[in-house]
């Protein structure tokens, strides 16, 4: 995208895809790590990626892939 002081942006999107049918479940929560999973394999292959049923067991924490902004969980104190 050339922008109007002529400077040149690249401009890219990822999508992450889990469709139930194909994966065997309708756990929303699973579909959402297994799309997401598939997300960040596509950003680092720049490849269009669908989710496999081996995404459905990824890592999470609060739902979220460990890393990712939002995983992060206080500590407790007793």
């Amino acid at each position: 995208m050339v922008l109007e002081d002529h400077r040149v942006v690249q401009i890219a999107a990822s999508i992450g895809a889990a469709p139930g049918d194909s994966l065997g479940t309708t756990n929303l929560s699973a579909l959402q790590r297994a799309a997401d999973t598939a997300l960040y394999k596509g950003k680092h292959t720049g490849r269009a990626v669908l989710a496999t049923p081996a995404d459905l067991t990824a890592a999470s924490v609060n739902g979220r892939r460990a890393g990712r902004p939002g995983t992060h969980t206080p500590e407790r104190t007793a």
